[in-house]
């Protein structure tokens, strides 16, 4: 109830913008790209809220919910998260649910789930599935990144693997401070491991003071135990991708300027992304 209060809050407020616009569809993206606007896609970053009620899967699309991810990262009735000491992979209750969500045209997310539960939920689904946003643990070895296999089996189906850059996430050996440098090192890792046509990026980022929000709700955000067992410099923000105005341009920037074609970056920046839509949405 109070997931589809608060879509209905920002539905009203959406439906008085001339900027943005609700998208549901590849038409509607497509739409607002011609009419100068931006689409807003619903998505939740967990299914926690349909608790044992698969039906309300379909309540949650016909609000124009698009993309949902199985945990974030506690373990709920689907399988289990990230911060959890054991995982047991998704649940009978899970494989209805991804079966559901593959049948409505929902995107399915695996950022926050656990390993065995991404790798059960990649097979299960008869549909590609993504990692919106995370990176690489083969750099940065961390229950927030996802493992080679994670990510391999991902890219086998179709899916894809947008890189995440909230704070003191994706770090890596070679840029201890993150930073775009670091993330552009998660990238390159998931281009060399998987192909350039699998990666994307899930940026992860807002406006304001991010870390101070890390902060305030760090127990919320299982935070401790999704970076746990690594030791890092923490940053005030992450230079060069600290808010949504500047990661794309200076993503795009560091793209041009090590060389990507023009059409290599957009794949990379929304083309790969919307060739999974194209099959999850129809």
């Amino acid at each position: 109830q109070d997931v589809l209060f608060d879509l209905g809050v920002r539905m009203a407020d959406l439906a008085h913008q001339d900027f943005v616009m609700k998208a549901e569809s590849i038409k509607d993206i497509r739409h607002a790209a011609e009419t100068g606007r931006m689409a807003h896609i619903f998505a939740l970053e967990a299914s926690t809220m349909i608790e044992n009620e698969v039906d309300r899967l379909d309540v949650l699309y016909g609000f124009g919910v698009r993309q949902m991810g199985i945990a974030y990262s506690e373990a709920n009735m689907l399988g289990g998260g990230l911060k959890e000491r054991g995982d047991g992979g998704l649940t009978y209750f899970g494989e209805r649910a991804v079966e559901r969500m593959n049948k409505l045209g929902i995107a399915i997310d695996i950022s926050h789930s656990g390993d065995q539960t991404c790798l059960d939920v990649i097979r299960h689904s008869v549909k590609p599935v993504f990692i919106t946003h995370a990176g690489a643990r083969g750099l940065w070895p961390t229950n927030r990144m996802k493992t080679d296999e994670t990510i391999i089996e991902c890219a086998k189906r179709g899916g894809v693997i947008g890189i995440e850059a909230a704070p003191h996430t994706t770090i890596s050996p070679q840029h201890p401070k993150h930073s775009l440098e670091s993330v552009m090192d998660h990238f390159q890792y998931c281009v060399d491991l998987v192909g350039l046509e699998h990666v994307s990026f899930g940026p992860d980022t807002l406006f304001g003071d991010h870390v101070g929000l890390h902060d305030a709700f760090s127990s919320n955000l299982s935070l401790g135990q999704a970076h746990a067992n690594v030791e890092y410099e923490k940053q005030p923000y992450v230079d060069g991708i600290e808010n949504p105005a500047e990661a794309f341009y200076n993503i795009i920037g560091w793209l041009v300027k090590h060389n990507y074609s023009d059409d290599e970056i957009r794949a990379v920046v929304g083309g790969n992304t919307l060739r999974v839509l194209e099959e999850v949405w129809v």
